[in-house]
Order: structure tokens, then sequence, then C-alpha cells
């Protein structure tokens, strides 16, 4: 294929225009067979130039003593290749260009370089799984490009303008862990201290993280993702990283069972994201808050029906005794984009969110709905043909650091 045969790439970059948390993985000692990754943050912010065939970005991380970079794009409109040059202020020069294009949305660009005396092939490689997250991956060749060794991996998240990070909850993933008597707070500790950011850092929202109030040995969370693809490139991140390698023996040491995990969708196409607080920071005082789940398991042919019966006559009941209906969620039939982490395939689920201001008054909703002869008739009702069993409800104490309460 001729160059002048390839289309016109000059916006395959404007992805990346805007403001960014960055989280970089960097190999501490490169092309002498090393795993020892050293993990830091960084911001970045990219703008457009040229009228969009350049973009220039700048990164900033106070790693080794403070560390600047830039990137300069420019698209060659004569050979339809991006050129790609990086500066920082360890140098103050422009190293050697990498070139190359965006073939089905992952862009590959090749160079040459030196690394400590050593001439090297350079490769980049970048992805976006979502609007809002992109990923950059550094590899040397010594080889002519027969066998390469990723250095150095940048996950972007993008930041509003509250510099907080921009989630899209399309896909969800409902966890509850069985744990090992007398391990919960063990977990709790583990997850809210080394867990939660790092996966997010990687392109996957955590919602909520709770005990349930029914089952010491119970822990149960919420994590969304933009898309399927988004998933499996944020699962893949993280449980292949250098961050769960280090803590993955102490958090399966609490477990028992994993893999009761339902993944959902939003009920209705479009619904907005659930409105949650900013994450409490490490002891920090939260308020108290309580969540119900309820959980429908459903007949197949129900799946869809369930929704409009469920608005029309259990959501006035919810609601008269107390409950602030967050979402709404119905079985994500896709096939599970990261086979590793096994969900409950073959069954249908309408699963409902509420937000209590604390425990007793959860408890005492439940209570209500117990002693009211409607919701008995509608669950009796819909028992006939779309419910399989009675719902399914977990009571749930937000813990410390948990977004969701």
């Amino acid at each position: 294929m001729h160059d002048h045969d390839h289309p016109d790439g000059r916006h395959d970059f404007d992805f990346i225009h805007g403001r960014w948390q960055v989280q970089n993985e960097r190999l501490r000692a490169r092309l002498v067979g090393s795993d020892d990754w050293e993990v830091f943050p960084a911001t970045d912010e990219c703008r457009s130039l040229l009228g969009g065939i350049g973009n220039l970005e700048e990164f900033h991380t106070e790693w080794n003593g403070g560390y600047e970079g830039l990137a300069l794009r420019l698209y060659d409109l004569a050979s339809r290749q991006w050129r790609i040059y990086w500066s920082s202020n360890c140098s103050g020069v422009l190293d050697p260009p990498v070139s190359g294009r965006f073939e089905n949305g992952v862009g590959t660009f090749h160079g040459e370089d030196r690394h400590e005396d050593r001439p090297v092939r350079v490769r980049f490689l970048w992805s976006h799984s979502s609007a809002n997250a992109a990923h950059w991956q550094q590899a040397f060749s010594v080889d002519e490009g027969a066998t390469w060794e990723t250095n150095w991996h940048m996950w972007f998240r993008r930041l509003d303008a509250q510099d907080r990070l921009v989630h899209e909850d399309t896909v969800l993933e409902l966890r509850q862990y069985t744990l090992q008597p007398g391990q919960r707070e063990v977990l709790v500790d583990l997850f809210e201290r080394e867990f939660i950011e790092p996966q997010e850092a990687v392109g996957m929202h955590v919602i909520g993280h709770f005990r349930d109030l029914d089952a010491p040995d119970r822990f149960v969370w919420l994590r969304g993702f933009a898309s399927m693809e988004a998933r499996r490139e944020a699962l893949q991140a993280f449980y292949f990283g250098p961050v769960w390698k280090r803590h993955r023996d102490a958090a399966n040491a609490t477990m028992i069972d994993s893999e009761n995990v339902l993944l959902l969708k939003p009920a209705q196409a479009g619904a907005r994201p659930i409105s949650v607080a900013q994450r409490p920071a490490a002891g920090e005082q939260a308020p108290a808050g309580a969540i119900c789940i309820g959980i429908c398991a459903l007949a197949e042919a129900a799946e869809h029906g369930f929704a409009a019966r469920f608005d029309d006559q259990f959501v006035p009941l919810l609601r008269e005794h107390g409950a602030e209906l967050l979402a709404r969620y119905l079985t994500d039939v896709s096939a599970n984009s990261f086979p590793q982490l096994p969900v409950r395939e073959g069954e249908r689920v309408f699963v409902w969110l509420a937000r209590f201001d604390d425990v007793g008054a959860l408890d005492a909703h439940l209570s209500a709905l117990r002693g009211d002869a409607q919701w008995q008739q509608a669950i009796a009702t819909a028992m006939g043909n779309e419910l399989l069993q009675p719902p399914e409800m977990l009571r749930l104490a937000p813990t410390a650091r948990s977004e969701l309460r």
C-alpha cells in the first residue's frame, strides 16, 4: 500500500487533547531481563497546534527530583504519517523522532535511538479504549525488531475542571467476596490503602465498597468501566501490573470465594452515572450512610419487561418508605471480556441501588416494606411469570473511603 492510499490521519491524535492524570510504570533497568518496575504519578496537558496537524504535550512529575517532558507531534501531510519528538529537562534536546500511523485504533510508531551507548530500535504504541482513558507504551529492541522489551507504560485518565477523574460507568461489576473467618478487616484495610487509586489510574471506577451487615465474612464492592473493551484493557493493566503483583498474595489469603460477580449495564440506555461524593481521604471522617442493593432473579423472557413493572409498582413503595433510588441495572450478557476473572453467566438479574442516611434508616425501610401489603402483593404478582424468587436485599455499610455512601 502506498502512503497516499492511507486515509488522512490528521485527527488521529485528537483524543489526547486536554488535561490528564497519568500513572507511570517504568522499568528501572532496561535490556537486562529486569522485572523491577517503579510506579509514579504525573500530570499532563496537550493542546492542538497548526490548525490540528500538530499538538504539544507537557508532562510534569515529582519523580526523580522533578521531571518535565515535552512531546511535539506533527502530521506529515505528504507521507500521511505522524512524527513524534520528545525532550525533557534532563537533556534540553529533541530525541530522534519516531514515526508511524494509526490502524484500527492503535497507533504504532518506530524510530532509532541509543540506550547507554547501544543502538536500539524504539517503538511507541498508543491506544484509547474510551474518550476519557488512553494508554502509551514504549519498547526497545536490540535485534532489529525480532523481540521487544516494554520498559514504560503511561495510563492516562482525563481530568475535569475540578481535577476529578471523568468516569463513564456503562459496564458494572457487582462483586461479593466470601472471606476467611475474621479476615474482612484485613481485606478492607489492604483494599483502601493499596487498591483504589491504582485501579482507577488504569481505567476503572471504584464506585463503592461495603461491609455486608448480614454476613460478617462478606465484602461487597462495585466498579465501573466505559465499555467492555475498556474493561478488558483496564483489568489486563491492573492484574498483570506491579501493584497487584506486590499485594495479590496478601489479598488472596483473605478469600474463600471471589467469583460471585454480576456483570451489569444500566437498565435504560443513556442513564446518568450514579452520583457519588468525592472519595474521603485516608483518616477523613465521612458521613455514615447505608446502601441497599436489591437483586431480582428474572426469568429470561422477563428481562426487558420487568424494568417497566419495577418503575410502575415497586419504585413508588420504595420511595414512600424512605429509599433514595440511585440506579437500576440489568445483566450485561456480553461475552466476558476478561475471562481470567469469572462472572456469573447464564442468569438474568435486575438490580437496584438505594441510599439511606444510616443503618437505622435502612432497617426502618426494610421493616416498613415487609409490613406493606402492597409490596407483598407486587412481589407475589411478579413471582407468577417474571421473578424466580423474592428480591435479595443486601444491607451494606460503606467502608471509610467508599465514594458511594
